[in-house]
C-alpha cells in the first residue's frame, strides 16, 4: 500500500509542476501567482482526491480542465 501512496503523491506533484509551468507561460505570471492559482482551484482539489483517479490523467488533460475552470469560474457540472 505504501508504494501506491508514493506513486499517487509522485504523480500529483508531477502533474502540478507541469500545469504550473504552463500557467506561467500562458498567463505570463510569476511562479508564486501560478502556484496560488492552481493550488486554490477545484481542479487541484480534485487532483488531490485519489478516488477521482484524476492523477492518472496526463498533465495536458488536467491543464485543459483547469483552463475550463478559469473560463467558467467553476468545475461544477464537468467532473462530478
Amino acid at each position: 500500500m505504501k508504494l501506491v501512496e508514493n506513486n499517487f503523491e509522485f504523480l500529483v506533484e508531477y502533474i502540478t509542476a507541469k500545469v504550473v509551468e504552463w500557467i506561467i507561460r500562458d498567463e505570463m505570471t510569476s511562479l508564486e501567482n501560478a502556484l496560488l492559482l492552481f493550488h486554490n482551484s477545484e481542479t487541484f482539489e480534485k487532483l488531490c482526491e485519489q478516488k477521482t483517479d484524476m492523477y492518472i490523467e496526463s498533465p495536458a488533460y488536467v491543464y485543459e480542465i483547469f483552463k475550463e475552470e478559469l473560463r467558467r469560474g467553476t468545475l461544477r457540472g464537468i467532473s462530478e
